[in-house]
C-alpha cells in the first residue's frame, strides 16, 4: 500500500511539474511579443527606434560598386533592459551618395534573420540612410531629408513612410570601432504597395501625362515648393509608380517621389544645381511638372495649403535640429507660400517652365 501510494505522489509530482512547463512555455516571451510590436509597428511610431549594427563596415566602403552582401548583426532596443540581436547582411546602395560619401547608404538584408511578421512577411530588405560625413552639417542633412518623407506623407497616404533611427555602428573592420549617429529606415516598396492594395510598375514608357493627373499635379508642385527638379516619370527617375487598379486605365498610376537630398529645403553642401535649368543654387525653384490649365495648378497648391500648419507643426517639433534649422526650413516653406498668393505666380513661375 506504502509502495503504492509512493507511486502516485511520484505520478502526481511529475504531472504537477510537467504541467507547469507546459504552461510556462505557453506563455509568450516578453521579449518576442516586444520585438514582434516593434516590427509590426515600425513605420507607424514617431518615436526614434534605437538600433546597433556591428559588421565589417571597412570593407563595406571598399566594395561600395559591388554587388555582394556582408554579414552583420542588428541590435534592437526594445527597452531600457530588453534588446534583442538578429542576424543581417549589409551592402552598399544608391547612386551619388553610394560614390561620394564617406560611408554610404545601405541596404539590410532581414531575409534570414528570423524576423516574422505579418507586416514584413515577403520583405526581403529595407533602404537605411544614414549620415553621409561625420561632422559639419551632415546630420542635419538627414534629419532635413527625413522631414521631407514625413510632410509628403501628410500630403498623400501614396508616399513613403519613414522610421527615424538613433544608430550605433560598430566597425569589425577597424577594431570594433564604434560611432554613433542618425538614420532613417524608408518603408520597402512591398509593403508600401501591399498598404495601398496596389502594385509597381515596372515601365520606362510612362509619362507625366499618362498618369493620374491629381496625383501628378500635387506631386509636381510639392517638388517644386521643396526646390527638386530631379524627378522624372519616363524612366522612373527617383518615382515610383504604383497601379491601384481601380479604374483599368492611367489615373490608375499613381507616382510615388523618394531621394530628396539634392533638394532646396536639404539644402546639403554636395547638392549642386541641376544643369539642365540653369539655377544659381539648389535652393532656386523650377517647375518640371506637365502643363495644365489655371485651375489644376490652383487646386494643387490648395492641397499644400490645406496642411501647411503642420508642415511647419513637424519641423518646429523635431527638436534634433537647432532652432536655426528650423527657422531656415519653415522660411523656406513660406517662401513659395508667399510667393503662390501673387495673382502672376502661375504665368511667372509655373506655365512658363512646365513640360
Amino acid at each position: 500500500m506504502n509502495i503504492h501510494r509512493e507511486i502516485l505522489i511520484i505520478a502526481g509530482a511529475l504531472f504537477l511539474i510537467s504541467s507547469m512547463l507546459n504552461a510556462q512555455a505557453s506563455e509568450s516571451d516578453p521579449a518576442v511579443d516586444t520585438l514582434q510590436l516593434m516590427y509590426e509597428e515600425l513605420f507607424n511610431r514617431e518615436e526614434p527606434l534605437k538600433l546597433t549594427l556591428k559588421s565589417d563596415f571597412k570593407t563595406i566602403r571598399k566594395s561600395r560598386t559591388k554587388d555582394f552582401y556582408i554579414p552583420g548583426d542588428m541590435t534592437c532596443y526594445l527597452d531600457d533592459s530588453l534588446q534583442v540581436v538578429c542576424p543581417v547582411r549589409l551592402k552598399a546602395r544608391g547612386i551619388y551618395r553610394r560614390k561620394n560619401c564617406a560611408m554610404p547608404p545601405m541596404w539590410l538584408n532581414i531575409r534570414n534573420s528570423g524576423i516574422e511578421t505579418e507586416e514584413l512577411s515577403g520583405i526581403r530588405r529595407i533602404k537605411m540612410v544614414n549620415i553621409c560625413r561625420s561632422g559639419g552639417h551632415y546630420s542635419d542633412y538627414l534629419l532635413r531629408e527625413y522631414l521631407v518623407y514625413k510632410i509628403y506623407n501628410l500630403v498623400t497616404p501614396y508616399s513613403f513612410r519613414v522610421r527615424l533611427i538613433d544608430l550605433k555602428m560598430i566597425d569589425t573592420g577597424k577594431e570594433d570601432r564604434e560611432t554613433q549617429g542618425w538614420a532613417f529606415l524608408i518603408e520597402p516598396d512591398e509593403m508600401m504597395a501591399r498598404r495601398l492594395q496596389a502594385w509597381e510598375i515596372i515601365s520606362d514608357e510612362l509619362a507625366m501625362r499618362t498618369v493620374n493627373q491629381e496625383a501628378m499635379d500635387i506631386l509636381a508642385m510639392f517638388q517644386y515648393m521643396i526646390g527638386n527638379p530631379d524627378f522624372s516619370v519616363t524612366g522612373r527617375h527617383n518615382l515610383k509608380i504604383l497601379d491601384t487598379g481601380t479604374t483599368g486605365d492611367a489615373s490608375d498610376y499613381i507616382p510615388v517621389p523618394y531621394d530628396f537630398d539634392f533638394t532646396g529645403f536639404v539644402n546639403a553642401i554636395y547638392a549642386t544645381p541641376n544643369a539642365k535649368y540653369e539655377l544659381g543654387s539648389v535652393k532656386e525653384r523650377v517647375f518640371v511638372g506637365p502643363c495644365r490649365d489655371r485651375v489644376s495648378y490652383e487646386k494643387a497648391i490648395a492641397v499644400l495649403e490645406a496642411v501647411r500648419d503642420e508642415f511647419e507643426s513637424h519641423i518646429w517639433f523635431l527638436d534634433y535640429l537647432s532652432e536655426e534649422e528650423r527657422f531656415d526650413m519653415i522660411g523656406y516653406i513660406e517662401s513659395f507660400f508667399a510667393t503662390a498668393e501673387n495673382e502672376r505666380f502661375i504665368d511667372r513661375e509655373i506655365s512658363s517652365t512646365c513640360k
